[in-house]
């Protein structure tokens, strides 16, 4: 009997570990930035980066609408040592949601270029910022507890961002898919 209360807990710790906030975001990350960095490198065909475009924008604005909505909304709320760290991201969140409603009313192809590469880059200095200083500072401040709940929230703001994106599951993965590939000049004449 004791052995199998164990095993619960256990189980029951590893379930939940892979709801910390923490854990979540910086999953999150790493498609964000296989696709920055085919959105950045203009020796990439426009057509391919339109397409990887079309990908990366939902996938951003339901990573950061849950994002500020859970955990900037805790820094502001919660955590006067990362308050500053949640107003700024919501700034740069806002900057990026521009950014990409100009993306997408630019019709000329270089000033589609040029737009699309300073928004990768705001988001790839975003992310970087995050991963190297909040995230790091924020595991410092907070108990597992904490980071637990915040990630519950964050899933299922995740969810209905996702259906206000009209982005299912099978989308997702198909962009996985076409994250994958590799998009260098060179593999594309093969």
């Amino acid at each position: 009997m004791g052995q199998s209360t164990a095993k619960k807990t256990k189980k029951s710790s590893a379930q939940t570990s892979k709801e910390d906030i923490i854990k979540l975001i910086t999953a999150d990350h790493e498609p964000l930035k296989r696709l920055i960095a085919t959105l950045k490198d203009l020796n990439t065909p426009i057509r391919t980066r339109r397409r990887i475009f079309e990908q990366f924008a939902p996938l951003l604005l339901v990573h950061a609408k849950s994002e500020q909505e859970s955990l900037y909304t805790f820094f502001k709320d919660e955590n006067k040592e990362l308050r500053f760290d949640g107003i700024e991201g919501e700034v740069e969140h806002a900057l990026a949601e521009q950014m990409i409603e100009a993306v997408k009313m630019s019709e000329d192809a270089e000033l589609w270029s040029a737009r699309c590469k300073v928004l990768a880059e705001l988001v790839e200095h975003h992310i970087k910022e995050e991963e190297a200083h909040i995230l790091p500072d924020f595991k410092k401040e907070s108990d597992v507890e904490d980071r637990i709940l915040i990630g519950k929230q964050y899933l299922e703001l995740k969810e209905h961002y996702r259906r206000e994106e009209n982005l299912t599951i099978e989308e997702e993965e198909a962009i996985e898919e076409e994250r994958n590939r590799d998009y260098r000049p060179s593999n594309l004449m093969q």
